[in-house]
């Protein structure tokens, strides 16, 4: 591969990888709110799907 495909991967994935990083990052900062709430919360999406 020569370094001019190598950029062109990387300029074509570079949204899709920070917007995947943005939504761990959401999730994780989720978590760490509700970790008391957690259990109510999995509880009532889990009731969503019945």
């Amino acid at each position: 591969m020569k370094k001019r495909d190598v950029r062109g991967i990387i300029s074509e994935y570079l949204p899709w990888i920070l917007i995947a990083v943005a939504v761990l990052v959401i999730l994780m900062i989720t978590v760490f709110i509700l970790q008391g709430k957690g259990v109510i919360l999995i509880d009532k999406i889990k009731d969503l799907f019945r």
